[in-house]
């Protein structure tokens, strides 16, 4: 069973509940996982640096951060930062639903074991993604 939670910390981007859980649930299915708990938070660009800072050691803002609760298994946390979701969706022409779907199944793979600290691996995931959000946006 795949479990996804949504919360919004942040509430001034504008996105559907049922669409988050559809990109996650989309994105564990087709990765073949029959098992998750996901649970997503939308908040502002200045948590997701605290955030970012005090655990990843990283002093600046991020679009995305995946926390991983279990060794076994996808069960993980997954911040979006809404603020940089609409800054992004300016810059890519998208909207911001689009953009928060990118974010969602960009999370849910991380949650899933992908990694985009290498070019290659983070070529191989984005690859993924942007046919996962492509396939979604048929549908």
């Amino acid at each position: 069973m795949i479990s996804v939670t949504v919360t919004k910390a942040y509430s001034e981007t504008p996105f559907s509940l049922a669409a988050v859980r559809r990109a996650a649930e989309f994105a564990c299915r087709r990765e073949r996982v029959k098992n998750a708990e996901l649970s997503f938070v939308v908040v502002n660009s200045r948590t997701i640096r605290t955030m970012n800072k005090k655990f990843l050691g990283h002093d600046f803002i991020t679009d995305v951060i995946t926390f991983p609760l279990e060794q076994r298994g996808v069960h993980a946390e997954i911040y979006i930062n809404g603020q940089q979701a609409k800054r992004q969706a300016r810059e890519n022409g998208v909207t911001v639903q689009n953009e928060m779907t990118r974010l969602v199944i960009h999370g849910t793979l991380h949650a899933i074991g992908y990694d985009d600290t290498k070019k290659a691996s983070k070529t191989r995931m984005d690859s993924i993604q942007e046919r996962y959000v492509a396939e979604l946006s048929l549908r």
